[in-house]
């Protein structure tokens, strides 16, 4: 517990508020039985993964500052009822249930099975924690209550489920990652007087719901263009890149612009013969797909061990 407390603390310390219900329950529980993965950059304030595909699909707990962040948001009281949408293993919502007392209820759905099941595993012995598979967020589950109250979705949605919104009962609301898939608004969606006032709670980088969204995708043409526009861009600005360099980069995204209905074989015989066009900026292209996350619970956060989801942006 010791661990816990210190990252707590530090946490508190960065500014984030730590409610005592939430340090208590963080108090509470054990990481080992939400996830069989190393976590101690968990107290480093990291997010731990809980589950792999064989494609390289990746699901996470969060980081504890995110947890922090959600669970004080969510404004919770003993009794209350809470949907969470994506099991983040089971931790999350074992820290809701144990905040809302024997009296309250944690429904959550996932739309995959394996998680479900993994989840349902964590979570035998919890009598208010129910875990239903869905085959998608987009639809309403079968015998989930009418009204909503309290809604936290776990991964990054283009827009809250329109069924979400319509449920939502007055004075109650919705949290979630609002944005594309490598960039999201933390948003608070809340009735008041029968309209939905969103609230930003700042940027955030979730990954998506379904963890087969989350299993790392080809490049299209047109994508590998963009990127290299902006690439362009960046390195005029920065005086990065000779004239011919650059003229030479802007043919090639003129070049992809055309490749557009072209098969992925095809791209990727096209990038490797202009690799050496490439070799100098790479460091620049890994800055680019990789957004800057904070860790205010970290005990160092100068130093990089990878890229992860479900973090704030500073």
């Amino acid at each position: 517990m010791e661990e816990m407390k210190e990252l707590l603390d530090r946490i508190s310390n960065s500014g984030i508020e730590v409610p005592e219900p939430v340090r208590k329950a963080m108090y509470t529980l054990h990481l080992e039985q939400f996830t069989t993965y190393d976590f101690d950059g968990f107290f480093h304030d990291r997010p731990v993964v809980f589950m792999e595909t064989e494609n390289g699909g990746v699901k996470t707990i969060s980081a504890p500052h995110m947890i922090v962040t959600l669970l004080h948001n969510l404004e919770l009281n003993e009794g209350q009822e809470v949907l969470v949408v994506g099991s983040k293993g089971g931790y999350l919502a074992a820290l809701i249930a144990t905040i809302l007392g024997q009296n309250g209820r944690v429904v959550v759905i996932d739309p995959s099975l394996e998680i479900v099941r993994h989840t349902a595993n964590a979570l035998a012995g919890w009598p208010t924690v129910d875990i239903r598979h869905v085959e998608s967020i987009e639809v309403a589950p079968i015998e989930l209550p009418g009204e909503l109250n309290r809604v936290l979705i776990t991964g990054s949605v283009d827009a809250v489920p329109s069924w979400m919104e319509e449920r939502i009962t007055e004075g109650g609301f919705v949290i979630a990652p609002i944005g594309d898939h490598h960039s999201q608004e933390l948003m608070k969606i809340e009735r008041q007087f029968n309209h939905l006032e969103p609230t930003s709670l700042g940027p955030v980088s979730f990954g998506p719901v379904n963890i087969l969204e989350s299993e790392p995708q080809p490049l299209s043409a047109i994508e590998i263009a963009d990127l290299i526009e902006t690439l362009i861009e960046t390195c005029h600005e920065m005086e990065l890149c000779g004239a011919e360099e650059l003229q030479q980069l802007g043919i090639i995204a003129d070049h992809l612009r055309t490749m557009q209905d072209a098969d992925e074989g095809d791209v990727e015989a096209f990038i490797t013969e202009n690799m050496q066009h490439f070799v100098e900026l790479w460091p620049m292209i890994q800055l680019m797909f990789a957004p800057t996350l904070a860790r205010p619970g970290d005990v160092h956060q100068d130093d990089d061990l990878g890229f992860h989801f479900d973090e704030f942006k500073p």
